[in-house]
């Protein structure tokens, strides 16, 4: 695959959103394409973190005492939010869905 910034932007990318992509490659190194696998990572990792989350969270409330579940619904409710923020989650979704359109797109 093979990413330029024309694809970007026709995709949903912003012209902030390519900056960042092209002041983390020249930053750290690396190129286009990596950065975008890479974001495109970070949002399935916080999407199954989050998923599992709610899962535990129903089983919880489910088996357990209403005060576990509470305690964990807080806990939650502090803990996914950071990690949705440590993942630059728009720019990351961004990504996945540039992945996901492309890939299919190629199928065909």
């Amino acid at each position: 695959m093979k990413v330029s910034e024309e694809t970007l932007l026709e995709s949903g990318f912003s012209p902030a959103d390519v900056l960042k992509i092209k002041s983390n490659v020249e930053n750290f190194g690396g190129t286009p394409d990596e950065a975008i696998q890479d974001l495109a990572k970070r949002f399935n990792v916080a999407k199954w973190i989050t998923l599992v989350a709610f899962v535990i969270l129903t089983l919880t409330s489910l088996l357990s005492t209403k005060n576990n579940t509470l305690s964990l619904a807080f806990a939650l409710m502090a803990g996914l939010p950071l990690i949705w923020y440590l993942t630059p989650a728009r720019l990351a979704f961004k990504a996945w869905r540039y992945q996901y359109t492309t890939r299919s797109e190629g199928d065909q």
